[in-house]
């Protein structure tokens, strides 16, 4: 599959907030007949902060800018996703450092390549590929951090014990109080296993 056909027709990061910003008006002048008008509104007020506070560290800039940067950045994600709030603008931040070509496409619009990408016969979002050169995969991560994963099987595994609501509430917990660093790890550490 060469995914470079999906980073010439994906959107910047900016062109992405401009889009999401158009669906959630969409939404609410068709009277939010999807009931998902909320979930965007929230998707932009995150993926607005998140943004503007994340901030690598020193010891974290060192790392990313000894790291390869040959190659691009592809996300699969929809605006009311709330992972994708989370992770994102974090990404950004590690393309707009490593100085990579960085951009996102619609899963909503791209069901043919999000069948490639399932997590658990899921189309779970975002997910965030490493495009080599010549448009092939060179590593993906996603729908979320590790943690988030173990959270999710907790509840999955034992839905009457652990809730959709614990879960939900535990997982914003985690994005808040980790403030990106397991995904910029995680991230770092994919591109160091398969970036030369």
């Amino acid at each position: 599959m060469d995914l470079l056909n999906y980073i010439n027709k994906g959107l910047t990061y900016e062109n992405y907030i401009i889009r999401v910003e158009d669906d959630l008006e969409a939404e609410i002048e068709n009277e939010d007949p999807k009931e998902i008008v909320q979930y965007y509104a929230l998707g932009l007020q995150r993926m607005n902060r998140v943004y503007k506070t994340f901030e690598l560290t020193p010891v974290q800039e060192k790392r990313v800018k000894e790291t390869a940067n040959n190659f691009k950045i592809l996300t699969i994600t929809e605006g009311w996703c709330g992972d994708a709030s989370q992770i994102i603008p974090v990404v950004e931040k590690i393309a707009n450092t490593l100085n990579v070509e960085s951009k996102y496409i619609l899963r909503d619009e791209n069901l043919e390549l999000m069948e490639n990408y399932k997590t658990n016969n899921a189309i779970s979002i975002p997910i965030i590929i490493g495009v080599a050169e010549d448009g092939s995969e060179l590593f993906r991560f996603g729908p979320r951090p590790q943690y988030g994963m173990e959270l999710l099987h907790r509840f999955k595994n034992n839905p009457d014990i652990y809730s959709a609501e614990e879960f939900h509430e535990d997982l914003q917990k985690y994005y808040n109080n980790n403030k990106g660093v397991d995904i910029l790890n995680e991230i770092l550490d994919l591109i160091d296993e398969n970036v030369q």
